[in-house]
């Protein structure tokens, strides 16, 4: 499945209104690191889209760092707690 397409829709949306970039880099930096979610839906291509918009001046820094940065092991932590209470096998 190509998403191609996808990632320049989300990345043209973000490049016209910055003020959306925050919350729509929390969400692909959560998405991709649920293992499931990240197969389904690959948003690395779309966070480094974005990074380069930051290195072009197109998207602050911070509030970018902010939403993307810290944001991500809370994914990989929920699937090892849900890994931890899986009921026993029998």
């Amino acid at each position: 499945m190509d998403f191609e397409p996808y990632v320049h829709h989300v990345v043209a949306f973000v490049r016209e209104h910055a003020a959306w970039a925050p919350p729509i880099i929390f969400a692909l930096a959560f998405g991709e690191s649920l293992a499931f979610v990240s197969l389904l839906f690959p948003a690395w291509t779309a966070l480094i889209a974005m990074g380069a918009l930051v290195r072009s001046g197109g998207l602050d820094f911070w509030p970018v760092w902010v939403a993307g940065g810290p944001r991500a092991p809370p994914g990989g932590r929920g699937w090892y707690w849900g890994g931890r209470k899986r009921p026993p096998d029998g």
